[in-house]
């Protein structure tokens, strides 16, 4: 591998796992928001809000998560990229 190859494929790694964490967080984040709205401010409070489902929000927070993947892995990238390849890959 050359060093341009490992930083795509830990760059590719990175934005795949920032994907599926918000793609997962997606129902947990709607099925918790509605918990929260429909029972706990309900019997806590006596009064709830109304849920609204705004695609753009839901959108952007995927974006969010990719992007913060992204970033996150390009200290590890440039660090597998500036090393041997063998030795990059036994690290990871």
């Amino acid at each position: 591998l050359t060093p341009g190859e490992l930083w795509g494929m830990v760059s590719l790694q990175t934005g795949l796992m920032g994907l599926v964490s918000g793609l997962l967080a997606l129902p947990m984040g709607t099925m918790l928001s509605a918990v929260l709205i429909y029972i706990i401010n309900r019997r806590s409070f006596g009064w709830t809000l109304q849920f609204q489902f705004i695609p753009e929000i839901f959108i952007q927070a995927v974006i969010l998560a990719l992007v913060a993947a992204i970033l996150a892995g390009l200290y590890p990238a440039l660090r597998m990229a500036r090393t041997s390849p063998a030795l990059a890959l036994r690290e990871e």
